[in-house]
């Protein structure tokens, strides 16, 4: 995972608008989660936090596309 940088974490819900945004914008992306799906099937995903990784060369991009799930 060197030439790949974390450009995101959040909840599941979030998680899932960020990878809709890469995907339209055809940006690879690399999800992994804190615990893992054993846990999730045990406790729920709401405790659960996700990671979104990228490839160092789309990460200006991805971050530009992504800072609007950041807005308030």
């Amino acid at each position: 995972m060197d030439d790949q940088v974390l450009i995101f974490s959040g909840s599941r819900f979030e998680a899932d608008l960020a990878k809709g945004l890469l995907e339209s914008n055809d940006i690879f992306y690399f999800l992994t989660s804190e615990h893992g799906a054993g846990f999730v099937i045990r406790a729920g995903d709401i405790l659960e936090q996700y990671f979104i990784y990228v490839n160092t060369g789309d990460q200006d991009r991805a971050e530009e596309i992504l800072a609007i799930l950041k807005q308030k």
